[in-house]
């Protein structure tokens, strides 16, 4: 009978061409995996932990500290570490959207007397601002406001577009609150499908707004 060895080590087997695409060379051998499928391979790798990491963090902010310390203890450590600094993190990443959405192709941005507006102006006129804040460890924004004879022309969509890539660059979640600006606005469901498009979803952690995750997918923007 075999006996298990108790400490023996477990080492895997070495993953050939033919494991990720069942081929073999002409001499009947498992040929090397390809640069394509390692980098395919590294991919899913990275995706993987990733997703790990995410679950990890939700569930500390749960409350499981230990059933994720029992389990992933680097990683528990890793992001602890990283939730001490987070406020100071948050608001160095905010000033660093501030800075990049201050410069729209096109539009000069300026920022308000109270520094939670930023003025855009055209060569000839002021044309939008927005108004903003840093809440929550998010960037608040209260609404992208556009000069009715400026309107429907792509404004907001530049400026909207600027702020999400700014944020994912930055890893920081966009928490939205937006009214109708009169008559001559969008309305409400309008408002709602133009920030969809940008990668806007409603979520319980902003009730009556909308909440942008960093690196959601966005829409094809059809307009020019």
């Amino acid at each position: 009978m075999l006996q298990r060895q108790e400490n023996a080590e477990i080492t895997p087997p070495v993953v050939g061409y033919e494991s990720m695409t069942g081929e073999r060379n002409k001499k009947g051998r498992e040929t090397n995996p390809s640069s394509e499928d390692i980098g395919a391979l590294q991919s899913e790798i990275d995706k993987l932990n990733r997703e790990l990491r995410a679950f990890v963090a939700v569930a500390l902010q749960h409350g499981l500290r230990d059933y994720c310390e029992a389990r992933h203890p680097k990683l528990t450590e890793e992001l602890e570490k990283f939730y001490a600094h987070s406020p100071l993190r948050a608001k160095q990443k905010y000033e660093t959207i501030i800075s990049r959405i201050s410069n729209v192709p096109g539009l000069q941005g300026t920022p308000g007397d109270t520094a939670e507006r930023i003025y855009y102006r055209n060569a000839q006129d002021n044309v939008a601002y927005i108004e903003h804040a840093l809440k929550r460890k998010r960037f608040v924004l209260g609404g992208i406001w556009v000069a009715p004879h400026y309107r429907g022309k792509g404004l907001a969509h530049k400026i909207l577009r600027v702020l999400v890539e700014a944020a994912d660059e930055a890893d920081l979640s966009i928490e939205l609150y937006h009214e109708p600006f009169g008559e001559e606005g969008l309305r409400v469901n309008e408002l709602e499908a133009f920030y969809n498009r940008h990668g806007f979803t409603m979520h319980n952690t902003a009730p009556g707004g909308m909440v942008r995750f960093p690196q959601s997918p966005l829409d094809l923007y059809v307009g020019k």
